[in-house]
């Protein structure tokens, strides 16, 4: 078995754009899926982007 701890990393700008895009994806999902306002998604969803460019531009371990 394979024991070794994952180390975390800074991301890199392709996985940054696919985080992006999961972010956005689910936040999709939501607003279609559930009866949730449109407008509290989207300040969540906008929230969540800000928050995965900060850490990517601070070089935060993921």
């Amino acid at each position: 078995m394979h024991t070794d701890p994952m180390m975390p990393k800074p991301i890199n700008e392709d996985e940054l754009e696919n985080v992006r895009k999961k972010i956005i994806e689910t936040y999709l999902f939501l607003i279609s899926h559930t009866g949730y306002d449109p407008k509290v998604i989207e300040v969540m969803k906008l929230a969540a982007l800000a928050d995965v460019q900060r850490r990517y531009e601070a070089g935060e371990p993921w």
